[in-house]
């Protein structure tokens, strides 16, 4: 049974967060979160669910807080009909967190009449208020394979998750013909031993646990999209085509000065691989993979000092060669600042690149003379395979591996219209031609 809810207000949710849980043998606390950076001077209630171990039942109770060392907040006593096994009951302090800029220890507990155990009654959470802060996005890095059956599901909410401009989704491939050493290196110190998982931030300076409840990961990260960051990214990623070299520049700016250790990471992803997938639909699209990872596990932690001073930037760039296999236009960059105090990691900020841009020339040598335009496109597509003649056959996938269009078309050299595009939604696709055993495709975009 679940007994009434008080009214919330709306500045700040609090949900279900698998890590967030600490209990004792009587009353504990769950459902709360503070974001890691919050903005000084700025309300946020503090919202919990008082539970109950014990079999008798708890009657009366307050919750309090305390910031770092300061004055214990008392909370209003409650008084229920009773709490046990499964049942809950929300509570909302009358005084909401709220701090000036500086970092600390944010710790909240319950205090209930008849309580015999003191020792898991609280939830810590480590925040810093800043005055000045950035826009925070979220990185969330998954582990799949195409040998993993319950992965599918996985893989289509981090497709989801990724058309979010704040999330920024990067997939770690477990022993499959995706996998790379540097990718398995950066993600093997998470400890995950199964598929599909998935992390938010590289843990929050261990706050919180891999998990495989891919129904939640959606909701964990949108409290944490109420937070800030301390510091500002720029990235851009410029690509060679005649000799593949792709240049990646990363800039950070801080709006205060964290000690620690500030590291640049990056990671080259490609999107769009067809190829087989376990409990997959045919002609599935693996997205987000992560084909190499630039700067090692740790990061680069040469430029950004262990006191950033706010106010200034930093910035690194790096060279990579992209293989010939893999297909340019449908390469992207991610850029991330982690930093770690006392062995622990957190994200501080994350952003993406769009595909790399490539011109049309290089398109067509990679795809035999194939050219599809105007890409993007709004409700026309025009394809030109001018070195092929005949029956042709033309299809268009989702990303998730759904196909949206097959027709069967006659090639004669001249442009052919793609028909129905203008049926097809918004969204990015992968357009696939196929004579004989020529089999092409092309990542497009409409708009």
């Amino acid at each position: 049974m679940i007994l009434p809810s008080f009214p919330r207000t709306a500045i700040l949710s609090l949900a279900v967060l698998s890590s967030a849980i600490v209990g004792a043998q009587d009353a504990y606390l769950t459902n709360a979160y503070v974001p890691t950076f919050v903005k000084a001077g700025t309300d946020i209630p503090i919202a919990v669910r008082v539970r109950n171990y014990a079999i008798a039942q708890l009657v009366t109770f307050r919750v309090d807080w305390k910031w770092n060392n300061g004055t214990v907040q008392t909370g209003f006593s409650q008084t229920t009909t009773g709490i046990s096994g499964n049942q809950y009951w929300p509570y909302e302090h009358q005084v909401p967190f709220n701090v000036p800029q500086g970092s600390g220890l944010l710790k909240v507990w319950v205090a209930g009449v008849g309580e015999t155990n003191f020792a898991n009654d609280t939830l810590t959470f480590r925040v810093t208020a800043l005055n000045q802060w950035a826009t925070k996005s979220i990185l969330l890095e998954a582990w799949t394979a195409t040998w993993c059956s319950q992965c599918p599901p996985a893989n289509t909410t981090g497709n989801a998750l990724n058309n979010d401009p704040r999330i920024v989704v990067a997939k770690h491939h477990a022993e499959d013909q995706f996998s790379s050493g540097s990718s398995t290196a950066f993600f093997a110190p998470y400890g995950v031993d199964f598929t599909p998982a998935g992390v938010i931030d590289q843990r929050e300076y261990d706050a919180y646990t891999p998990n495989a409840a891919t129904t939640l990961w959606g909701t964990e990260i949108e409290l944490r999209k109420q937070g800030v960051s301390p510091v500002e990214l720029g990235l851009e990623a410029n690509f060679n085509a005649l000799d593949r070299k792709l240049t990646v520049d990363m800039s950070a700016t801080y709006t205060y000065g964290l000690p620690g250790t500030h590291a640049f990471n990056v990671f080259i992803l490609e999107d769009g691989i067809a190829a087989d997938q376990m409990s997959g639909p045919a002609n599935y699209l693996h997205n987000q993979v992560v084909r190499d990872v630039l700067t090692g596990v740790q990061g680069d932690a040469s430029v950004i000092p262990t006191t950033p001073v706010a106010g200034t930037s930093y910035s690194k760039s790096w060279n990579f060669i992209v293989p010939q296999d893999w297909v340019a236009q449908n390469i992207r960059v991610v850029g991330f600042v982690s930093h770690r105090q006392n062995g622990l990691t957190s994200t501080l900020n994350v952003r993406s690149t769009a595909s790399l841009v490539v011109g049309v020339d290089e398109i067509e040598s990679q795809l035999g003379g194939l050219r599809v335009y105007p890409n993007p496109s709004t409700n026309e597509l025009w394809m030109l395979w001018p070195d092929v003649k005949g029956n042709t056959s033309l299809q268009v996938f989702a990303l998730d591996g759904r196909e949206v269009l097959s027709q069967s078309v006659v090639l004669n050299g001249e442009a052919l219209a793609v028909a129905d595009w203008e049926t097809v939604l918004p969204g990015a696709y992968l357009l696939q031609v196929q004579q004989g055993d020529r089999t092409l495709r092309v990542q497009v975009v409409k708009e």
